[in-house]
């Protein structure tokens, strides 16, 4: 995927690029030095969070275009996949679009694959992954349902990834605060 990816950052006004699935697990990544791997990892999984968000608030979400002074963002969500493109602020969207076409394809055949291997992560981050799925299942407003069971476990899922510790109270409060607000036990 790297390779495909390198592929992309050879467009016109591309400065970098990166693959990460819908729940903003980090894939590949190619950008140049500058940015360190943790701040690519924060932005995956923002990005896995924000398109979710923006799917619930707005239905299905194609492209994301994000113009700042000194740069410009471009995502593009297939399936399971985000392909986050870092731009300068004058690229060609168009340009990009057309020369992306093939290649997006082979990204998210990939993707799909890559995705399908066993999670990783402790207790605590499977429990956070069975209460994302709840919420998602229950078809109720993502954002709200994960401020409700926030406030009743006594800390944000956001906090919580493959690489944290097990907290057995926090995963206790987790699996309570998941029966009140979704009455499902996990």
């Amino acid at each position: 995927m790297l390779a495909l990816l390198r592929q992309l950052n050879s467009v016109p006004g591309v400065v970098g690029s990166m693959v990460c699935d819908e729940g903003g697990q980090l894939l590949a990544q190619a950008f140049p030095p500058m940015l360190d791997a943790a701040t690519v990892e924060r932005a995956a999984k923002a990005l896995g969070e924000r398109t979710a968000a923006l799917q619930t608030a707005l239905g299905p979400v194609g492209m994301i275009d994000l113009r700042y002074t000194g740069s410009r963002i471009v995502v593009k969500v297939m399936g399971g996949a985000r392909v986050l493109f870092l731009c300068t602020p004058s690229m060609n969207l168009q340009l990009l679009n057309m020369s992306a076409a093939g290649v997006l394809r082979q990204i998210e055949a990939g993707a799909a694959v890559q995705v399908s291997r066993p999670p990783a992560g402790g207790a605590l981050y499977q429990a956070v992954q069975t209460v994302e799925a709840l919420i998602k299942e229950s078809g109720g407003d993502r954002v709200k349902l994960r401020g409700q069971i926030a406030l009743k476990a006594g800390f944000t899922l956001d906090l919580v990834d493959a690489d944290t510790p097990d907290d057995r109270a926090k995963l206790q409060s987790l699996r309570a605060a998941a029966r009140a607000v979704l009455g499902a036990d996990i």
